[in-house]
């Protein structure tokens, strides 16, 4: 089977596959001793059970077809992916997947797969969202989020302004600002009828925790903590954690203990503030990590949105196959994302086989 494709980018330079004139010269050929050919998996990181379970879920799929398959992790870092992408490349693998990862260190690597014809599809998220083959709409995610914490906000009879705290992911992340756009969109109507007042992250230079993707997790910890540690009218009540990193960190803030607390000399009695008595603030988080799911099961979140991946794994393969018989994939709608509460736990995660009972 003789292939010949190149990939039409964009003001991102990630897109959907387009067939490319052939020469005899740049033409490959698959399908011997490999079976089907061979596929290289680049996902962000396994520290995220979405990207863990798509990557179970694809290598089962595509390797269910005949094809090989290289699965590869990036550790949240840009320039890992594009040297796994070019390694793909260099061990003249027959199609690329990638789930792009922020920044611009993918340019070189995808300049050089659309030399090397080889196809390179991209899902999940990207530096061009409509262009992905599968896609979560980060602003429909972030919609969702909000909508729960009105959902979890206190009777309306209430006279007092339930106070807010949100928190976003890298500053650099263009999927980060979509979420947090959406958020502050739909609590607009709730701010302007006084009954929650947001205290920290009304915009987006406040509410991102780090510079870069790979450092959010930790850095969401750290700034989760801050907010726990906020005494009088400002201390959230509620914080909306936008990202499944950025979930991750104020999660593991909410239930363990600090590590290595800050020592600092103790001020005189009479400038100590008193301390808050109203219980811990209950967060709206997004993803289905266990330690997510563990706290939504102990109340500690009152909500998460989630989208199981595992459901790409069949359209990616579908795409592979078009792309490597000449076609040109079409890209799916994108994925809905669902609001998980309490009592949903067992049905959502555990009946579907997204976690195990001694996961949580």
């Amino acid at each position: 089977m003789t292939l010949c494709l190149s990939v039409r980018r964009g003001v991102a330079m990630l897109a959907t596959l387009a067939l490319a004139g052939c020469t005899a010269t740049t033409a490959r050929t698959m399908g011997t001793s490999d079976g089907e050919g061979v596929v290289g998996v680049s996902l962000p990181t396994s520290d995220d059970l979405a990207w863990e379970r798509l990557g179970t879920a694809l290598d089962h799929e595509l390797r269910s077809r005949g094809y090989r398959v290289d699965l590869q992790f990036a550790a949240g870092d840009d320039r890992t992916q594009a040297a796994q992408v070019r390694n793909m490349l260099t061990k003249s693998e027959d199609a690329v997947v990638l789930v792009p990862l922020p920044g611009d260190g993918l340019g070189d690597a995808v300049a050089a797969a659309d030399e090397a014809r080889v196809p390179l599809i991209p899902a999940g998220r990207g530096l061009d969202a409509e262009d992905a083959l599968v896609a979560v709409d980060p602003a429909a995610v972030g919609r969702a989020q909000a909508r729960a914490l009105l959902a979890a906000l206190p009777d309306a009879t209430s006279t007092e302004a339930t106070t807010v705290a949100l928190l976003a992911g890298a500053a650099d992340d263009p999927d980060a600002a979509a979420r947090h756009a959406a958020a502050i969109e739909v609590l607009a109507s709730a701010v302007a009828s006084r009954s929650l007042r947001i205290v920290a992250g009304a915009d987006l230079d406040d509410a991102a925790v780090a510079d870069s993707v790979e450092h959010v997790e930790d850095a969401a910890e750290e700034s989760a903590r801050d907010l726990l540690d906020t005494a009088g009218d400002d201390a959230p009540r509620m914080i909306v954690a936008l990202g499944d990193a950025v979930s991750r960190g104020v999660v593991a803030a909410s239930t363990t203990p600090d590590a290595e607390p800050t020592a600092s000399p103790s001020p005189p009695a009479s400038t100590i503030p008193e301390k808050d008595a109203r219980p811990a603030p209950r967060v709206i988080a997004s993803g289905g990590d266990a330690a997510v799911v563990r706290a939504l099961r102990d109340g500690i979140v009152a909500a998460t949105v989630f989208v199981d991946t595992r459901s790409w794994a069949v359209a990616i393969a579908d795409a592979v196959a078009e792309a490597l018989a000449g076609g040109v994939p079409v890209p799916t709608p994108s994925s809905a994302p669902a609001t998980v509460t309490r009592d949903e736990v067992r049905a959502v995660f555990l009946d579907g086989g997204w976690l195990r009972p001694e996961d949580l």
